[in-house]
């Protein structure tokens, strides 16, 4: 079974957190699939306004954090 890891969303006022997650081999894998779902966010500007400085917050099941990715259009 592979690792679990949450994909977060904040901002400097207010953090969306994920509570279902994915599975994922690897680190690298969990970052790729991070970009996959910034890349989607902008196209469908799903829910959140993108005007602001949003970034996804990549953690593991342990809440240690693997990776931040900046959310832009």
């Amino acid at each position: 079974m592979s690792p679990r890891f949450f994909f977060d969303v904040s901002n400097s006022d207010e953090t969306i957190l994920d509570e279902a997650g994915i599975e994922a081999a690897t680190v690298d894998e969990v970052l790729a699939e991070a970009r996959d779902v910034i890349t989607e966010m902008a196209d469908e500007a799903i829910g959140i306004d993108l005007d602001q400085r949003w970034t996804m917050v990549v953690r593991d099941a342990a809440g240690s954090i693997v990776g931040r990715l900046p959310i832009k259009r």
